[in-house]
């Protein structure tokens, strides 16, 4: 890279305690070959392990690394609109620090986005790691999506697959948190999202996410509600806001079923007068009958079923 030109692309890599997958991780990107200047900004979140003596060795060798080592644990919302603050690129990319580049990401994503000038963001295709599993490449998934096909299907590629405009994206308060599917909305309500079928990264699966984290689950629930009414206020289309608000409740209904919280499916699975007009069948079927413990018996066979 020639070090006088300025920074086409901000890669921005959050971790936290991932000492067994950053070093690979961060190899993955600084052997990506471009014809154009990017950094590399990576939030450690304060890592109990190896974690920060490792970026700080990738920081010594690599200029164009800029290494953030938190000394207070902020969390990995707040992780993560903190980096991308510091971006200067033209273009962003995000990683997290278990995930992986393969050649040719970069180029490739900043290409697509230098020749379609009206698209917001790019994502591609992963295959999941110690897997045969591909995410982002179902015949059925949009190559050019609008922001009301990202509503309804919801988010359908995964985080480090992701190249941003840097001017479609908005500055976010300091303390700010909500899912990236938040973000997405927002960032796609400036222009169509471009899905590369192609793999250009590896993704690690795992059940140590967020997400998947009971102690999280309402606070994610919350989150989604606020990214909901974000699309209602961008103008878009109600009726599609409404039934994909409508069938992510009832996803969330069902995996609290699946590990036995039966109150809090109980809760979620329930439809307001308003909702049912958006709920499919098996979702109106399922509240007319929350109150029956033989349902419980039988969407637990379902799950030993698909396992």
């Amino acid at each position: 890279m020639n070090q006088n030109s300025k920074i086409k692309v901000s890669v921005c890599v959050v971790t936290y305690n991932q000492e067994n997958y950053i070093r690979d991780c961060l190899e993955s990107i600084v052997s990506q070959s471009t014809n154009f200047n990017f950094e590399v900004i990576v939030s450690d979140d304060c890592s109990t392990d190896r974690t920060a003596e490792i970026i700080q060795e990738y920081a010594d060798k690599y200029a164009f690394i800029r290494p953030i080592l938190r000394r207070v644990n902020v969390g990995a919302g707040a992780n993560y609109f903190n980096v991308h603050k510091l971006a200067i690129g033209e273009y962003v990319s995000h990683c997290d620090g278990d995930d992986l580049f393969l050649p040719g990401k970069l180029q490739k994503q900043a290409d697509l986005l230098d020749g379609k000038p009206l698209i917001s963001m790019t994502a591609h295709a992963v295959k999941v790691i110690d897997s045969q599993e591909v995410i982002g490449a179902a015949p059925n998934l949009p190559i050019i999506g609008s922001v009301e096909q990202l509503v309804s299907l919801g988010t359908y590629f995964v985080h480090s697959s992701v190249m941003y405009r840097y001017k479609c994206r908005k500055k976010y308060p300091e303390g700010f948190e909500a899912v990236d599917f938040y973000v997405y909305i927002d960032t796609a309500i400036n222009g169509p999202v471009y899905l590369d079928k192609s793999v250009l990264g590896c993704y690690r699966k795992h059940g140590g996410g967020v997400s998947s984290n009971p102690a999280y689950k309402s606070m994610i629930e919350a989150y989604y509600l606020d990214a909901y009414n974000l699309a209602l206020s961008l103008g878009i289309n109600k009726a599609i806001v409404k039934k994909a608000q409508v069938h992510k409740k009832l996803t969330f209904s069902l995996n609290l079923c699946f590990i036995g919280d039966y109150s809090g499916f109980k809760r979620l699975v329930e439809l307001s007068g308003e909702e049912f007009k958006y709920a499919t069948w098996s979702h109106k079927f399922l509240h007319l009958t929350r109150h029956f413990p033989l349902i419980f018996c039988v969407l637990y066979l379902i799950k030993k079923i698909k396992k």
